[in-house]
């Protein structure tokens, strides 16, 4: 989490008497490392933060992995480029260069070299500068670097990655260690995850298990760690900076970080907040620690309404040091004899911005001119939901003998994103029913177990069930029934399905679901159950899947060239999740003024694709006025039939008389159809009424669709699949409604409701949804005044909510 600048960075901190970019950077959370769980010790907080962060301008370094540490080292002049804009990041290091990085990182990381190089009678570094000549001899003393032999260095030898995890190892031994860093005298390794480094001499095998478990190497491989191979200039700055992390070592100036950048809530609706600990830290341009500097401190859950207009601190933020806000005071916390802060802890409960920033008593923020260290962090919601879903395709009911398929539970907040809850206690109930061949009976066996979720919230579990003759279609089924549920009831975890939603009701008591469907437990109130289903039986037309599809949600209306383009795709599956070819589908529209388009595409009809199971069509629609186009398919695929007129007990009863029934569409809105709109450009100076209904939002485009109702049209389809399918009522004057697209931008004025916002939180208004059905904006009618697509004018949008409150005062 990369923390911010004030406004303008121009200020001296005259009580310091130093300049710095001073800014904050979450480190990545240290204390668990879900990739490689043998890592124990990892630094909590990192050395790479605040001016630590910044770019050094090498151009040959971006987007390479190594990339911030190098930025972080030449903060540090630790490690400078080959020039001023390249680095060399796959260049081996050599010895010689190894002992000038070392002895530069030696004081940040609080390594006391010697007052004077002593002359440890290396013969072979009398050609090296005397900067390079004295870090041999001061890092031989201190052992953190010993010669090859009594009388030689070997400067330019390269650094093995083995001889670099030794020097490593002892450089930590002489160092200081800081704040969420592991003091590595007291360090006893205890896994041996690499395979190649048995034959390594033994204070070698030591410090690369040791380097390991501190996160400082991840090895080549996960179990190789290659001890002969070079150490390039790239992996020279990931060792040192990991190293840096574990000590004193923190940029000039003043940083903050936290050992989380987002906090988890709890309680039974997760919104309680969390405990987040700070470390503020304060070192001079020699990255010193500087004691009992004063430290004001204030956050704000709006950074918008934090300051006034001639940068004062406004009501929109929150003291949470010291007597006075935003004000540097006599109780403000000091920085401690390591040079920092670490007593301030916070209760984040929402997204949330804090400052940090000093200066001599009684000095004011000003945030156009106070230089300030920024941290943001983030709020998610805590658990409350247990998400039980499986990797079938939406509508498919079977799989084919041999495929396996995964089930998967994992912790949600409310609004269904994962949450990293540990050892979630779950009651796992299967019912297997194997296959057997025709006309034997399957096994049943029931099993129970308590499974926990893992470090990411999650159970994972998946299973198979084999053919027992191939190519005998009479073998019976093979069914695997679970039923999911939370013994604890405290936790406040609800079961749902994968959208987390109520998976529906269970069926008859007794009874067990097996269509690959996610049901509720009759037997219990927080459960579930899932039934799977294997077979090798011919798909059934009336268990076909027809799926209708476009590739835009808009088109934005044109009769420029050849006009605006669409196309629309219908894909037949089977209840295998398997494509259906050759079926013939039709595609319709409720063009009947010849405008929409579909009705002026020649060949309409098709047969879907024997490898895709799909039939797409293109076509174009020129004209430059908004319209809305409904479409639906329909398809030669018989699924049953309807009699008409006829009994049993007629003798001149024809099967012609019967009324087949034709599969119909299955995703699309509950007639059958799928909407795309043919928006015009909002013309200048537009003024929208009340009825204008926002359909279409994006943020990120800065766009807003919606549509104008002129005539009444009621959402009433008549179902005849034998002939067209559905229908719009003969009266409905749906097309002569508009759909028309808007474009913002940060010139423009914006209200929610009656209350003018920011651009920013009209965008968070956009995004949000009704309090009890997140399928539905919240905010769904618009109203222009004065529009313009011009970037200079400045248009008036307001949002309100068609849904009547219900809150009462």
């Amino acid at each position: 989490m990369t923390g911010l600048l004030g406004r303008k960075c121009l200020a001296v901190l005259a009580v310091l008497g130093l300049i710095a970019a001073l800014l904050a950077v979450n480190p990545r959370q240290a204390t668990a490392d879900a990739d490689n769980p043998d890592v124990d010790n990892p630094a909590e907080y990192s050395a790479c933060v605040g001016a630590a962060a910044a770019d050094a301008g090498f151009e040959d370094i971006e987007g390479i992995s190594g990339e911030d540490a190098i930025n972080c080292l030449a903060h540090y002049n630790i490690a400078q480029g080959r020039t001023e804009t390249m680095f060399s990041p796959v260049e081996t290091i050599t010895r010689w260069q190894m002992a000038l990085f070392l002895s530069r990182a030696a004081g940040p990381a609080g390594v006391v070299l010697p007052a004077s190089p002593t002359d440890q009678g290396f013969t072979d570094i009398g050609a090296l500068s005397e900067a390079a000549q004295a870090a041999a001899n001061n890092l031989a003393e201190l052992g953190i670097m010993p010669g090859t032999s009594a009388t030689t260095f070997a400067p330019n030898t390269s650094v093995s990655r083995g001889s670099m995890a030794t020097m490593l190892d002892e450089f930590l031994k002489k160092a200081t260690p800081g704040q969420g860093g592991a003091d590595v005298t007291k360090l006893s390794p205890d896994d041996n995850v690499f395979t190649d480094i048995a034959t390594v001499a033994r204070n070698q095998y030591i410090s690369i298990r040791r380097v390991y478990e501190l996160g400082i190497t991840k090895g080549v491989t996960e179990t190789l760690y290659r001890p002969t191979q070079s150490v390039t200039r790239e992996q020279m700055a990931l060792f040192i900076s990991r190293t840096l992390a574990h000590t004193v070592a923190r940029p000039a100036g003043l940083s903050i970080q936290s050992l989380k950048d987002t906090a988890t809530g709890s309680g039974s609706d997760g919104r309680e907040g969390e405990d987040i600990n700070l470390v503020i830290s304060m070192r001079n341009d020699d990255f010193q620690a500087m004691t009992d500097v004063p430290v004001d401190v204030f956050t704000s859950t709006d950074p918008d309404t934090a300051f006034m207009e001639d940068g004062a601190c406004d009501t929109g933020t929150t003291q949470r040091e010291g007597s006075r806000k935003c004000e540097v005071d006599g109780n403000d916390e000091r920085t401690d004899s390591a040079g920092d802060i670490t007593s301030i802890t916070l209760t984040v409960s929402a997204d949330i911005t804090i400052w940090a920033w000093t200066g001599d008593e009684g000095d004011k923020y000003d945030n156009d001119e106070t230089t300030s260290a920024m941290l943001d962090l983030a709020f998610q919601k805590g658990a409350t939901r247990l998400l039980v879903s499986h990797d079938l395709d939406d509508d498919q009911t079977k799989m084919k003998f041999g495929r396996t398929v995964k089930v998967t539970i994992q912790v949600a907040d409310e609004d269904n994103n994962p949450v990293a809850k540990e050892d979630v206690s779950l009651g796992i109930q299967q019912v297997v029913t194997s296959a057997a061949k025709q006309g034997a009976t399957g096994s049943r066996n029931e099993s129970s177990s308590t499974q926990k979720t893992d470090a990411s919230g999650k159970i994972e579990l998946s299973f198979t069930q084999n053919d027992p003759t191939a190519g005998n279609n009479g073998d019976t089924d093979a069914t695997v029934v679970l039923t999911i549920t939370d013994p604890d009831a405290t936790d406040n975890l609800e079961l749902k399905n994968s959208e987390g939603e109520e998976p529906g009701a269970a069926e008859a008591e007794g009874s067990l679901s097996n269509d690959g469907m996610v049901r509720l437990n009759a037997g219990s109130a927080n459960a579930v159950r899932m039934g799977l289903t294997w077979s090798d039986d011919d798909a059934n037309p009336e268990n076909h899947t027809l799926k209708l599809s476009q590739r835009d949600e808009y088109t934005e209306a044109s009769e420029e060239g050849s006009g605006a383009q669409s196309s629309v795709t219908a894909t037949v599956t089977n209840e295998y999740g398997e494509p259906v070819g050759g079926v013939l589908v039709t595609f319709n529209s409720n063009d009947d003024e010849g405008i929409m388009g579909i009705e002026n595409v020649r060949n309409k009809s098709g047969n879907t694709g024997a490898r895709s199971g799909a039939r797409r069509i293109s076509y174009q629609r020129d004209s430059d006025t908004g319209g809305i186009e409904t479409i639906w398919v329909t398809t030669n695929v018989v699924i049953g039939a309807t009699t008409v007129g006829c009994t049993d007990t007629e003798a001149d009863c024809e099967e012609t008389d019967d009324t087949p029934i034709y599969l119909q569409i299955a995703n699309a809105d509950a007639d059958g159809a799928l909407v795309h709109y043919w928006p015009a450009k909002a013309d200048d100076a537009t003024s929208t009424t009340e009825n204008d209904i926002i359909v279409i939002r994006s943020t990120e485009e800065n766009t807003i669709v919606f549509t104008t109702t002129k005539g009444e049209c009621p959402d009433d389809r008549k179902d005849d699949p034998a002939t067209t399918g559905p229908m719009m009522d003969e009266e409905c004057t749906e097309t002569d409604d508009t759909s028309s697209i808007a474009v913002y931008d940060d010139n423009d004025h914006f209200t929610v409701g009656a209350q003018p916002v920011t651009m920013e939180d009209f965008e968070k208004a956009l995004d949000e949804k009704e309090e009890n059905d997140d399928s539905k904006p919240k905010y769904d009618m618009i109203e222009l005044v004065n529009y313009s697509d011009t970037a200079s004018d400045v248009s008036s949008f307001t949002i309100t909510d068609s849904t009547p409150s219900t809150s009462t005062t």
